[in-house]
């Protein structure tokens, strides 16, 4: 008789909002082999599901996401070995935050705890946090003796500047949500009992927004952060020329010249 699977990873779609909640709570949804294969698809899904227009990432109880499973990591008698750990990061982490940094939807963090480890590399992949007083980042890999990842290297010095990172790097020490507040990787702080009304508020006003034009905006961003000035003018004029000529343009200026003659 076959094992029910467990669901580490949750999905709803409703109303153009994909939410996936990582769904361990007693483990404060620390990252496993099943909570990353179900995790992926989950991305994958929202995605590609046409039917999402913006997309949530939470976790359930009082933590976003703890990290990496460390009793996973050294269960069976041992250790994961070296090439086990580069072949996860490599084959399963990198393809999933690189879809939340690209894919052409808005991707909002709600984050309803901390974010530690691999769990701070999803949050800060995605465009916009939300947080509760409670939460934080923090790096956490130097007490186990390993070097940062999940994408965080390039991350993180670009939100909070090289010395905070290097300082949460060799330290371990995590940053409050309101000194992330303060710096700007946390676009604002609410209630815990606030959170999912105020950021399906704003999940609720970027589905209304045109699609095309802010899928643009990102791309525009993510190929900005890796170009020069002169470089960052003609990838906009490319993607401005193209909305120029799209049906969410002539809809906009249909709609603004339409509110003037009122």
């Amino acid at each position: 008789m076959a094992t029910e699977v467990e669901q580490h990873v949750n999905i709803h779609v409703h109303d153009g909002i994909g939410l996936i909640q990582l769904n361990r709570p007693e483990k404060m949804n620390a990252i496993g082999a099943l909570t990353r294969k179900q995790l992926g698809e989950a991305i994958k899904q929202a995605e590609r599901d046409d039917a999402v227009r913006v997309v949530v990432l939470t976790g359930s109880g009082r933590a976003f996401c703890s990290g990496a499973d460390v009793t996973e990591m050294a269960g069976d008698g041992g250790m994961h070995g070296p090439e086990d750990v580069g072949n996860i990061l490599r084959n399963e982490y990198m393809p999933m935050l690189t879809r939340l940094r690209t894919m052409p939807k808005p991707v909002i963090a709600a984050m309803n705890g901390p974010a530690v480890g691999i769990g701070a590399s999803y949050a800060l992949a995605c465009d916009i946090r939300i947080a509760t007083p409670e939460a934080y980042l923090m790096e956490a890999f130097v007490n186990i003796g390993l070097a940062p990842d999940g994408g965080v290297s390039w991350l993180l010095p670009r939100l909070v500047g090289t010395g905070i990172a290097y300082e949460m790097f060799f330290t371990g020490k995590p940053l409050s949500a309101a000194d992330a507040h303060r710096l700007g990787v946390i676009n604002r702080i609410v209630p815990a009992d606030k959170l999912e009304a105020e950021v399906r508020e704003l999940a609720a006003q970027l589905v209304a927004q045109p699609k095309q034009a802010m899928a643009a905006a990102k791309r525009a961003v993510n190929h900005a952060l890796e170009s020069s000035y002169e470089d960052a003018l003609e990838f906009e004029s490319y993607l401005q020329e193209a909305q120029a000529g799209s049906q969410e343009f002539i809809d906009g200026v249909q709609a603004f010249l339409s509110r003037r003659k009122k």
